[in-house]
């Protein structure tokens, strides 16, 4: 791994919109753990979910916000000691994707993810419901 890439990683910070904080919130304060686990969980099943369009937007919400602004997270917050991980996975997703354009994929990639959670959980429990998604034979 390229060292100042690794370095602007854990020193960047993303934000995310307004929904997707409030998705954060929600779905953190219904798993009792932290927002920054969540995103993690997220990013993933979006990386799962393969490329991502430069051009995608995390759809509004309507009604029932308690934040005010984006959530911001650090990249050492957000990848601890796994960023060599999250790498692989963003190029397994992203195989064309340029050094330069690494940090934005992360953000589509987190907010996309909080966003597929939030909409697909239903009623199941969320341990169910990553477990369907990261564990099951498709």
């Amino acid at each position: 791994m390229n060292a100042d890439l690794e370095s602007t990683l854990l020193s960047t910070s993303l934000t995310s919109s307004i929904s997707t904080h409030q998705h954060l919130k929600n779905m953190s304060e219904q798993f009792s753990c932290s927002e920054d686990i969540v995103s993690r969980f997220a990013m993933s099943l979006s990386m799962k979910n393969g490329t991502v369009n430069s051009e995608w937007q995390p759809q509004p919400l309507s009604g029932g916000l308690t934040v005010l602004k984006g959530k911001v997270i650090k990249g050492k917050t957000l990848f601890k000691s796994e960023l060599p991980l999250f790498l692989v996975m963003l190029a397994l997703a992203e195989p064309e994707a340029e050094a330069h354009h690494v940090r934005e994929l992360f953000r589509l990639h987190w907010e996309r993810g909080v966003e597929m959670m939030a909409e697909g959980m239903g009623n199941l429990d969320w341990l169910e419901y990553l477990s369907n998604q990261f564990c099951s034979v498709k």
